[in-house]
């Protein structure tokens, strides 16, 4: 019995995790996203790829902080609950 609850915590919290890495993709594609359409509209505004893949390779807590990326997330949340099964399949 007592080895059933460390088990049941364990999947749960991976479980947890798992849908942060995928929100995390989401929101890393359409930062990319976003600043290559920057780049063609609003040139002086956009970053440069280098800049965008630095922050990117920061910690998902950490990426969290900053408004526009939080925006990022709700969107893709918004896309998760409109369609779970093709949001799983499009960032596993």
């Amino acid at each position: 019995m007592n080895k059933i609850l460390p088990i049941i915590f364990v999947i749960i919290f991976s479980g947890c995790s798992n849908h942060d890495i995928k929100f995390e993709k989401c929101a890393d594609s359409m930062f990319v996203l976003t600043n290559e359409l920057m780049k063609k509209r609003l040139p002086a505004e956009a970053k440069s790829t280098e800049v965008i893949e630095e922050f990117n390779l920061n910690s998902y807590s950490r990426k969290k902080e900053y408004a526009f990326y939080t925006a990022l997330i709700k969107i893709c949340e918004l896309k998760h609950s409109e369609k779970p099964e093709q949001f799983d399949l499009d960032y596993k």
